[in-house]
């Protein structure tokens, strides 16, 4: 994990938090403590299913269509 990214966006988002309180601008976030637990709540569901989701490989990924820049099997490009 790194600590440096996670020190500079708590930072960053108070010193954003600050600039809209001085300059009355609207922030862009939950006034009350309910709606920013809500966005916690989302933020760390999302993070928590995509570390569990991608453990290793799909195991369906043969029968996706992939990208269009990905080489089929046999090697040749599609067309």
């Amino acid at each position: 994990m790194n600590y440096t990214k996670i020190a500079l966006g708590l930072a960053l988002s108070f010193v954003v938090g600050m600039g809209c309180k001085l300059f009355g601008i609207p922030a862009a976030s939950p006034p009350v403590l309910s709606g920013a637990l809500l966005v916690f709540a989302m933020s760390s569901g999302y993070w928590l299913a995509d570390r569990y989701l991608c453990k290793g490989e799909a195991k369906n990924k043969k029968n996706c269509g992939g990208h269009a820049l990905e080489q089929p099997a046999g090697g040749e490009a599609a067309k």
